[in-house]
């Protein structure tokens, strides 16, 4: 058995007893899964101040003390930390008798000094490192260290490591806990070049053991996968967007929070990055309502990807618009290409997804027909399917039928956020909806959310910030020739009817003020952390700075179409 086996063997034995010790002296051990307190602990703690805003907790523990974790673990993390273990080994600490580690180690009770050992890491050397860093630069940051120090390569295979977080307010500080890492993304990982990562580095989504709060984003909601996206040489695209998109919704719908940090991996500089939040179904994310494993009825929620990237995924389906044109706000007609959608929740059967793909041909027919044609359709849901049935009579308007389907409102603060920045992607994929068909949904109908991946957006592809509407019209053909057909169907549809104009005009003069709010915070945050933003020799501020000017002269535009409040003078370019 190697060093690094022996220490965990030794850790895993003492877990063991401890846990046993504990369910002979109390009568009450609380389940790590349902909570995040822990039991008092008799141990006494040592705490070593590195420095105000470097990880600091260090706990020491001799043959007669025990940690606050070690102490509460359950009765079912120990059968199954028992259980995942094969050969025996005697440690040299104890002289117990216990099973040797393996891929299945439990690590719900090792504190932060365990995994500093587990992962073969000095206290001291590290903290003159962090030390060092710290004062490198303002934004917090973010270390991770990977088991044996391999490189975080593959899109696919996670890599074990710790996390740790550091240079920001005390009660975001965060020890070593413990985690995996992959590289996340598409064109923005290379599609997987490992020779390209390995130079550039790349986007990463970190997976914690257990749920955490990372640096407060989203109200302190503890969640286990969060991402860091890469900045590159565009510094406060995404950052940006998400900015803008929740001050146009207000928080009705799911927006990620994200934040700036500076990210090493085993000591090396990546480079800076936004840390923001994984698009999933989670109940402090997009709340739909999760089917319990092998569950196959339909009355669950649904999380829905328009998606480019779907060749290689299991669940999903292609929309084809009804095969019949639509007209764009410009006058131009096209049949909107056939593009496929993604399931990204957990699905376990042929008949929800059938369901879901037959809910959203329901719901672009709707909308189409009562657009299009003035037909006012009511639809029932026999069963596992849908009826659409002419119901001129039944609705005063265009905006009553579809809202039989759609939640307008959300349709309304996505197509503002992607007019706004332009995204060259908005019907090519990272377009997110979600609906739920449970008792206690919060999506009863078609809703958009969550708006995502803005790194070919603003003036990309020559697009002038006073160039008219994009989001709202079909690519032309230049385009279409050398990237693909990328219009979006159902902004499109919906802004080509003179009421959903009116409800985007009414919309932006309520929340006019706030988007400029928005391009202000975004400011300031690239001004106060200039350093930061080109701390490896890239000029990242100058590059952020220009996309806040561009947007705000696309603010200045839009608000000459949309009849809001005179635009402010210092504003203007």
């Amino acid at each position: 058995m190697n060093d690094k086996k022996r220490i965990m063997a030794a850790v895993c034995a003492a877990v063991v007893l401890l846990s046993s010790m504990t369910a002979c002296t109390q009568t009450e051990i609380p389940d790590s899964s349902e909570s995040e307190t822990t039991t008092a602990s008799t141990a006494e703690e040592e705490t070593t101040i590195v420095s105000d805003n470097v990880p600091s907790h260090i706990v020491t523990q001799s043959d007669s003390t025990t940690s606050a974790e070690a102490v509460t673990e359950s009765t079912d993390s120990t059968e199954a930390t028992t259980a995942s273990t094969t050969e025996t080994a005697v440690t040299e600490d104890s002289g117990l008798i216990v099973d040797d580690y393996t891929e299945d180690f439990n690590y719900d009770n090792l504190t932060p000094d365990d995994l500093y050992e587990m992962y073969g890491l000095s206290r001291s050397e590290r903290s003159s490192f962090y030390t060092q860093i710290c004062s490198e630069c303002e934004l917090p940051i973010i270390s991770v260290s990977t088991e044996d120090e391999q490189e975080v390569l593959s899109l696919d295979e996670y890599v074990n490591c710790i996390v740790e977080i550091m240079n920001c307010d005390a009660e975001y500080v965060m020890d070593a806990t413990s985690a995996e890492i992959r590289v996340r993304g598409n064109a923005s990982a290379y599609y997987g070049d490992v020779d390209q990562i390995r130079a550039n580095g790349a986007p990463y989504r970190i997976k914690f053991t257990k749920k955490q709060s990372v640096l407060g984003l989203n109200d302190g909601a503890k969640c286990r996968s969060w991402v860091l996206l890469k900045t590159y040489n565009y510094g406060v695209r995404d950052h940006l967007a998400f900015t803008l998109a929740a001050a146009i919704n207000a928080g009705l719908y799911y927006v990620s929070d994200s934040t700036f940090v500076q990210v090493y991996i085993n000591e090396e500089y990546m480079g800076i990055y936004l840390l923001c939040e994984q698009t999933q179904e989670n109940e402090n994310r997009v709340a739909i309502t999760e089917a319990e494993e092998g569950y196959t009825g339909t009355d669950i929620g649904y999380l829905v990807e328009l998606d480019n990237y779907s060749s290689g995924e299991t669940w999903r389906f292609m929309l084809n618009y009804n095969n019949e044109s639509i007209t764009d706000v410009y006058g131009t007609s096209r049949v909107p290409k056939k593009y496929y959608y993604t399931v990204r929740n957990d699905l376990y059967s042929e008949e929800q997804l059938d369901f879901i793909e037959r809910y959203f041909e329901v719901c672009y027919e709707v909308a189409m027909r009562a657009i299009k044609y003035g037909e006012y359709y009511r639809v029932d849901r026999v069963d596992d399917d849908f009826t659409l049935t002419l119901a001129q009579d039944e609705f005063e308007s265009a905006f009553d039928c579809i809202s039989q389907v759609l939640d307008i409102e959300s349709f309304v603060d996505m197509y503002i956020t992607y007019e706004i920045v332009n995204d060259q992607d908005v019907g090519g994929g990272s377009f997110f909806f979600a609906v739920d068909f449970s008792e206690t949904s919060i999506y009863p109908v078609l809703t958009c959310v969550a708006p995502w991946d803005f790194s070919w957006a603003y003036g990309d592809y020559s697009s002038d910030a006073d160039g008219g509407l994009y989001a709202a019209k079909f690519k032309d053909d230049y385009f279409v020739d050398n990237w693909g057909d990328r219009s979006n169907p159902w902004l499109i549809l919906l802004y080509s009817a003179d009421w959903f104009q009116e409800l985007v005009s009414e919309k932006w003069q309520e929340r006019y003020s706030y988007i400029l709010e928005a391009l202000d915070e975004v400011t300031e945050t690239v001004e106060t952390y200039s350093d930061d933003f080109d701390k490896d020799g890239k000029s990242r501020t100058s590059s952020a700075l220009a996309t806040i000017r561009w947007t705000r002269n696309r603010v200045e535009y839009l608000n000459t179409l949309w009849d809001g409040d005179d635009f402010p003078d210092e504003y203007k370019s």
